[in-house]
């Protein structure tokens, strides 16, 4: 027969509000941590197994959090998944995700995880949630004045990129990303400009659709049709899916990175360090360091719902790696 609580406290000589404490989680700063240690190493022992389904109802909580993410489609969102869930659990909550690709599928997905009890929610796409939420929420990535945050330093990363490219003589780029509801596409034509930098329009690619237009081969036929003079000699993508990509499209033309075109990518995603050649990378941080900070912020905000809004702005760091060189033409 399983131990219950009330008999692992009576082992252990302790109360059982204190054992209750540490097997819910909620010792920190509360119970001793070698006592709190000795709590679960008993625990272990005797295969005490609490019954969280009857914590939470008492509690009035469902202790998951609800996460709403894009499709992993691509590679970085794919690491992102994993890293949450582990972060999530490891933290004593259960996640639940919802998954979405267009704008309804958005509503859908936000209606998944409203339908259900959550304790917190860490979102993509902040805007679909309601007014009167009352819930801690902590966006990421798309910044919402109602919400906690972790964004990313878009304008300082471009500007590592740029800075980089002119280093190696490079004057003029191409662009492949998002339309301009993405601050990257609006801020580079200015920045380009700054820093004495040519983006023709040709090679400039501003599309919501970009995922589908780099997988048609014939889309990249002005590469092909291009003289060496014309074409641009380095390409800033959106993502590291994106550069992938393009690392193949650019073979298909005939066209060598670093020789002819230099390419730098976005996220800095496991697989750059893998490639041929290694792809340079705009990163900010680890995915694990990443899913501490979402996960921590939308904790503390459950802890301590009075404090004041607040926004994480993550910095940026360029890896440069084997598929950036000096233009040669």
């Amino acid at each position: 027969m399983a131990i219950t609580m009330t008999e692992l406290a009576r082992r252990l000589n302790l109360s059982q509000s204190t054992v209750s404490l540490v097997l819910n989680n909620r010792d920190k700063g509360r119970v001793r941590p070698e006592l709190a240690e000795r709590v679960r190493q008993e625990a272990a022992a005797t295969g005490f197994r609490l019954n969280r389904a009857a914590s939470d109802l008492r509690r009035r909580c469902s202790n998951t959090i609800g996460v709403a993410l894009a499709y992993s489609d691509n590679f970085y969102r794919a690491e992102l998944v994993t890293t949450l869930h582990a972060e999530i659990v490891r933290r004593g909550y259960r996640p639940l995700f919802a998954f979405f690709s267009s704008d309804m599928e958005q509503q859908s997905a936000t209606k998944l995880l409203l339908d259900n009890n959550l304790d917190a929610i860490i979102t993509l796409e902040p805007q679909w949630l309601p007014d009167l939420l009352d819930l801690p929420v902590v966006s990421l990535f798309h910044s919402d004045p109602r919400f906690d945050a972790v964004v990313q330093d878009a304008e300082a990363g471009l500007r590592l990129s740029l800075e980089c490219l002119r280093e190696l003589g490079h004057r003029r780029i191409g662009w492949y990303g998002y339309d301009e509801s993405d601050d990257r596409s609006r801020l580079l034509p200015r920045l380009a400009r700054e820093y004495g930098m040519e983006l023709p329009e040709t090679f400039s690619v501003c599309s919501e659709a970009i995922y589908e237009l780099v997988d048609d081969p014939a889309f990249f036929d002005p590469l092909r049709r291009a003289s060496r003079a014309g074409l641009p000699t380095a390409l800033l993508c959106h993502n590291d899916t994106i550069a992938v990509t393009l690392m193949r499209r650019l073979h298909e033309c005939g066209l060598r990175i670093p020789d002819d075109l230099s390419l730098i990518g976005h996220d800095d995603i496991g697989l750059c360090g893998r490639l041929v050649p290694t792809l340079a990378s705009v990163g900010y941080g680890s995915r694990e360091e990443l899913a501490r900070k979402l996960v921590d912020r939308v904790l503390n905000r459950l802890a301590h719902p009075e404090l004041p809004r607040s926004v994480e702005v993550l910095p940026p760091q360029l890896i440069r790696r084997e598929s950036i060189g000096a233009p040669r033409h």
